[in-house]
C-alpha cells in the first residue's frame, strides 16, 4: 500500500438537532458578528444577514445561528 500523510484534524462543535457540526472557527466568526450586531442594534442577527456579513450561504449562517 502507497503511504499517505494523515488528514488534519477540523476541530467541529458538536452538532445540534439536524444542522451539521460546523468548525470552531466559524462559529467564534458567527458569535463576534452576531455580539457585535446586538450590541450596535440592539437587536438579534438574522440568518440572512449574518450570511451576508460571514460570505456564506444561507443554510451555513442558519446553523451557526442554531449552534451559538
Amino acid at each position: 500500500m502507497p503511504d499517505s500523510a494523515p488528514t488534519p484534524a477540523i476541530t467541529k462543535a458538536p452538532a445540534t438537532g439536524s444542522h451539521p457540526a460546523l468548525p470552531a472557527a466559524l462559529l467564534s466568526a458567527a458569535r463576534r458578528i452576531a455580539d457585535t450586531h446586538h450590541a450596535e442594534h440592539g437587536t438579534p442577527v438574522t440568518s440572512a444577514q449574518l450570511a451576508t456579513r460571514m460570505g456564506v450561504a444561507l443554510p451555513v449562517a442558519t446553523a451557526a445561528l442554531a449552534q451559538l
